[in-house]
């Protein structure tokens, strides 16, 4: 299946069948971007159900011109992970501050881990740390879009940078940190 601008017009005419299939095409794509995003897996099929809707409601807004729609379906995931995130956060509080006296990671569990596994560990930085490394490390956005994603100063995004970087240093052995670039952040 591919997506074409044909398909997408399909879709802006209310054709089920093509919106089925849009749904078939990007289903898997953007089920990797929520994993990434969300710091509660539990919530995946309630956020990409959020992320559908969003898509097929706002559709007509699609500009081909500012991006690709693979670009503008993974802008909505990103955003509707990053509010669920943020409505999470606010039920509950979260220590930035990395307690030093963990234990470093062996390298032989590393090189055994899946990229499944290795998200997961990922996942045991900081929320706001892993948000900004994810955006800016593996998304490629930069610390401009950042802010206005996350709503925070350009500053404190190059700061969580700083400190994500710090906290993966800390906890990965050399080769690794030298195989992920780390020094080049």
């Amino acid at each position: 299946m591919e997506l074409s601008i044909q398909l997408i017009e399909r879709c802006i005419a209310n054709e089920r069948a093509a919106q089925r299939q849009l749904y078939e095409i990007l289903m898997p794509y953007l089920n990797l971007i929520c994993k990434r995003y969300l710091n509660h897996t539990e919530e995946l099929q309630d956020t990409l159900q959020e992320v559908f809707i969003l898509i097929f409601k706002n559709i007509r807004q699609f500009d081909i011109q500012r991006a690709s729609f693979k670009t503008w379906a993974t802008q909505i995931a990103i955003n509707c992970c990053l509010k669920n995130n943020s409505s999470n956060q606010r039920k509950g509080t979260q220590e930035l501050i990395v307690p030093l006296h963990e234990t470093p990671v062996d390298p032989a569990i590393i090189k055994t881990l899946s990229e499944r596994d290795l998200l997961r560990w990922l996942k045991k930085m900081p929320e706001p740390y892993f948000q900004v490394f994810n955006l800016y490390v593996v998304d490629g956005f930069s610390h401009r879009e950042i802010a206005e994603l996350l709503q925070i100063d350009e500053s404190l995004s190059r700061q969580r940078l700083t400190r994500s970087r710090a906290w993966l240093k800390q906890r990965l052995p050399e080769h690794l940190q030298t195989k992920l670039h780390l020094n080049k952040l």
